[in-house]
């Protein structure tokens, strides 16, 4: 969540961002901070076509749509 706030903060910086984590957030903070995907990109040539700015791009691009301002 601090990353995604941060990329949208570069957009809109009088942004006011709150949030109140999910109950599974737990099990995802388990989880190791990066994920090894060699494995794929040898073997099956994949490739990751999002990153984060793309990714919230994409969703202001879809709120726009969505809830366009007059």
């Amino acid at each position: 969540p601090k990353e995604l706030y941060e990329e949208i903060k570069k957009k809109f910086p009088e942004a006011v961002i709150t949030y109140n984590p999910d109950f599974r957030q737990a099990i995802a903070d388990s989880w190791p901070n990066s994920i090894d995907d060699s494995a794929a990109r040898t073997n099956w040539g994949w490739e990751h076509s999002f990153d984060l700015p793309k990714i919230v791009k994409e969703i202001i691009k879809g709120m726009k749509n969505k809830f366009p301002l007059n």
